[in-house]
């Protein structure tokens, strides 16, 4: 939603009643017809039509409303119109759209949210996500309604995972416990290098792992030491996993990663944990859900990546020695399991109580009159035909979890008790409300004062899903690590560095929430959140450990605040280079969150850069074209004031291009040498409303000028977030009154969060 309104609603400013609509035709035959009328629609927008059908659309009256609010239509060559004339066709409009009610399409669980509630259902620490197809991403989240049609494809997917989830939370016999034993005989690499080489090798008692060779160093095993045949998980449950491993030639906590995969094509692990390993640890011993046909698989993740030359070298650096691995499992503390015994609380269930049973633990609301012979019918068909007690059960916990009833949240025109229940559980838990929360909404106290609820639902530790998933998807954390940096221009960037990068967002936000702090700190702050890896790239005081903490910034850095992190300013570059483009955008979507699309007729023709020397001649061509300056005349500033800070996030004073050279022989593809050309940084810009930014330092006083606009941004993608829809200007009075509330407690996230619950927009649809 554009952002950039520059006071309250004009309709509050001018007195009397609201113009006639036939004064809005009239000031578009005026105004804008040339260029959106009969003979050109250029943005495919077209004006010459009656009221009430403009008023249908109400994407096209957001676009006009920011249009005309931001002055940018018409355009500065064309005639200008009165600036009474413009305040009213804007207020004609903005009513109509504060009148409208944003619609909330249909919305299903997404793969995280199914997750999650099958977990606290029935215990069991799976991610089922794998077994899921994608959830698609609109307008940055995964939970918008609109986004949430079904395919064959996702349906069969869907009755798959079902199938699955039945057969093990509901098994038909106990299955046995076991335990393996390995050691350095059984323990596997991926084309070993020699011993000591640039690779992993056996030495003595001991498997070493050097991580020399990211994308291929792991150790792997196998029950007979004379294959190769990679150990594969037998059933599905929980496995403890007790491993002896120390690190050498480290003064530092290293990082192992467990993984799933064919350790023959490591390219293909999933890493399902990172398990820290303090200075002096002698091992660790975790407990992992793991499902029939996996294969485990440990990697150095803390390695320090040297390069990519296929060439033996000899390994100089840390490496992490593994002597002994215990694998036991499937765990069962009791029989039946407590996700049995929540399936099927009493023996010889009738169909029609099963039904109802299972309809209630899955989605806390019966079934219709009208929806429920159905699902009884299944049941006692299945029991008719000679199935077994086991497979009639799962027959009626298949039907549920593949009907719309448990895939799809219900939500009425104003949310009932349950309804509001759900909203707030998927909001902060990505799950479905426990009993306390239930209780609370089924006696009214939910809906008269949610803070009691919302206070308790971030206290408890299933809040940090919400931290999580929140800002995996608001700043893009999961994309950090995506490509590079090319080790052969960064230097002595450790892996882990590059994941702690990723991390930072989310800890920062999850300092603010658990603190009350404000969300001034997302613009600006005298702290970062950071650990061990963090602080010493940041030049920081030492922190111990793999932790996040906040740590005081001296008195001249430029860091803090969501700019100045490098998990952002990588996030927004290449391997080799910056990007004032996607810096600038990423500014406007997800601070200001500004839409910045260009219009769906604009032809994106590349200008011509012949003869320009620096990335800013480049880029300055693209303000040349009318079809580009539009958007580029704010975007650009933003992104060319970072300009001083490289791909991975270190401050620099001048651009180093890279050149790489041809390959020097053949039989090798990884050997290219780079050829670096220094060039001067000039980054000063001026953004739309005349003030000049330069540096790191100048952009934050400019956003922090622009304070209220990007809080209401951010409080804008909360609501987001809550509602799984698009924010529109309708929402202008729901956005208002939560910034309202968090200002008078000093900006606090927490007391912005508390008020989108309490507002009465969070309980419509």
């Amino acid at each position: 939603m554009g952002q950039h309104w520059r006071a309250a609603l004009v309709g509050f400013l001018l007195p009397g009643i609201l113009p006639a609509e036939p004064k809005l035709e009239q000031f578009f035959a005026q105004n804008c017809i040339k260029c959106h009328g009969p003979e050109k629609q250029k943005g495919k927008v077209r004006l010459d039509k009656p009221s009430d059908v403009l008023f249908a659309n109400a994407e096209l009256l957001e676009l006009v409303a920011s249009m005309l609010e931001s002055g940018e239509m018409p355009p500065e060559k064309e005639p200008q119109p009165a600036a009474v004339a413009r305040a009213e066709a804007l207020q004609i409009v903005q009513e109509r759209i504060l009148s409208q009610r944003p619609d909330n399409p249909l919305k299903r669980l997404t793969r995280v949210e199914y997750t999650y509630t099958l977990h606290d259902l029935f215990g069991v620490n799976f991610d089922f996500t794998g077994l899921l197809p994608p959830d698609q991403v609109e307008h940055g989240f995964d939970k918008f309604g609109e986004a949430h049609l079904m395919s064959p494809h996702q349906v069969m997917a869907y009755l798959k995972t079902a199938r699955f989830v039945a057969e093990r939370l509901f098994p038909d016999a106990k299955p046995e416990t076991r335990t393996w034993e390995f050691d350095v005989r059984h323990f596997h690499g991926s084309k070993n290098f020699a011993t000591g080489g640039g690779g992993d090798y056996r030495d003595g008692d001991d498997y070493v792992l050097t991580g020399f060779r990211p994308y291929r160093s792991n150790l792997h095993f196998s029950i007979d030491p004379e294959s190769h045949d990679q150990f594969v998980i037998p059933a599905f449950g929980v496995y403890r996993l007790e491993v002896k491993a120390h690190s050498e030639k480290s003064a530092e906590g290293e990082i192992i990663g467990i993984n799933l995969g064919d350790g023959r094509h490591p390219t293909s692990f999933r890493n399902v944990r990172r398990i820290p390993m303090p200075h002096g640890s002698k091992g660790f011993s975790t407990e992992l859900t793991l499902k029939t046909g996996d294969r485990l698989a440990f990697t150095f993740d803390s390695a320090r990546v040297p390069g990519r030359s296929l060439e033996k070298k000899e390994h100089k650096g840390p490496a992490m020695r593994f002597s002994h691995l215990g694998v036991t499992g499937p765990l069962t503390e009791k029989w039946p399991t407590s996700a049995m015994q929540a399936i099927l609380p009493k023996p010889d269930m009738k169909p029609g109580e099963l039904v109802d049973h299972l309809a209630l633990l899955l989605t806390q609301r019966p079934l219709s009159a009208e929806d429920r012979p159905a699902f009884v019918e299944i049941v006692e068909k299945k029991r008719a035909s000679g199935a077994s007690p086991a497979a009639t059960v799962r027959s009626a916990l298949i039907a549920l979890l593949t009907s719309p009833h448990f895939i799809y949240k219900a939500e009425s025109a104003e949310l009932t008790k349950v309804e509001r229940a759900h909203r707030l559980s998927y909001f902060l838990w990505n799950s479905a409300p426990d009993a306390e929360l239930l209780a609370s909404a089924k006696s009214g106290a939910l809906a008269k004062d949610p803070s009691a609820q919302v206070e308790r639902m971030l206290k408890d530790p299933k809040a940090g899903r919400f931290i999580d998933d929140f800002t995996r998807q608001w700043l893009q954390r999961d994309k950090v690590d995506d490509f590079g940096p090319d080790v052969r221009v960064f230097k002595n960037v450790r892996r882990m560095t590059v994941d702690s990068m990723g991390r930072e967002g989310r800890e920062l936000f999850r300092h603010l929430l658990e603190k009350g702090l404000s969300m001034e700190h997302f613009i600006d702050s005298d702290f970062v959140m950071a650990n061990d890896r963090l602080a010493r790239f940041y030049g920081l005081p030492a922190v111990k450990g793999d932790a996040f903490v906040p740590v005081k910034l001296p008195a001249k850095s430029e860091r803090g605040g969501l700019v100045a992190q490098a998990g952002f300013l990588k996030l927004t570059s290449t391997d080799f280079a910056t990007s004032p483009i996607h810096r600038g955008a990423w500014i406007l979507k997800n601070l200001y969150n500004e839409k910045i699309d260009p219009p769906a007729d604009v032809l994106i023709n590349e200008p011509d850069i012949r003869g320009t020397t620096t990335i800013r001649e480049a880029i300055l061509k693209h303000q040349e074209l009318e079809s580009c300056a539009r958007c580029h005349s704010k975007i650009d500033p933003f992104g060319f004031a970072l300009e001083y800070y490289d791909p991975v996030g270190r401050k620099r004073n001048e651009y180093r291009h890279v050149k790489e050279l041809p390959v020097e022989r053949d039989g090798t593809t990884f050997t290219k040498k780079l050829k670096f050309t220094k060039v001067p940084i000039e980054a000063t810009m001026k953004l739309p409303n005349g003030r000049e930014v330069r540096d790191l330092p100048t952009l934050k006083a400019a956003l922090m000028a622009d304070k209220e606009l990007i809080l209401k941004g951010i409080i804008g993608k909360l609501i987001s977030y809550a509602h799984g829809r698009e924010v529109t200007l309708a929402d202008r009075p729901y956005i208002d009154a939560v910034y309202q509330v968090s200002k008078s407690h000093k900006y606090s996230l927490r007391a912005a969060i508390e008020a989108i619950v309490a507002h009465p927009e969070f309980g419509r649809k």
